[in-house]
């Protein structure tokens, strides 16, 4: 039973396989994953949300990564309908929350998370 830890709670999480031919599923570019917000089905029922990168899809279910609060990288099919494209501003905003706060002013300086550059 696949398991990870998010914000002090451990989940048990449902890692079915894609059905259908290996054909049928789809890749985007590497390095070019979308970033995304995901319903990870738990065994227990319910889901839990993470973020993370879609890498592929096929059918009905995307394939998300995430790290978990030990810094490992977890992977799953994920049905469509519980998964989104977070924008590059939440992306940010994201990313500012899991940095240490000490490093925070070494990354983003004076700038505010979620206000992108140009």
């Amino acid at each position: 039973m696949p398991t990870f830890t998010l914000a002090g709670v451990e989940y048990d999480y449902l890692a079915p396989k894609l059905e259908g031919a290996p054909e049928d599923a789809h890749s985007w570019e590497y390095g070019e994953w979308p970033k995304v917000e995901a319903g990870v089905p738990l065994t227990a029922g319910g889901t839990v949300h993470v973020y993370g990168e879609a890498s592929r899809w096929g059918h009905d279910h995307v394939i998300v990564s995430w790290r978990d609060d030990d810094g490992h990288t977890q992977w799953a099919w994920i049905p469509a309908a519980n998964v989104r494209r977070v924008t590059a501003s939440e992306w940010d905003i994201i990313e500012y929350r899991r940095c240490p706060p000490e490093l925070r002013a070494v990354r983003w300086g004076r700038r505010l998370p979620g206000f992108l550059p140009e």
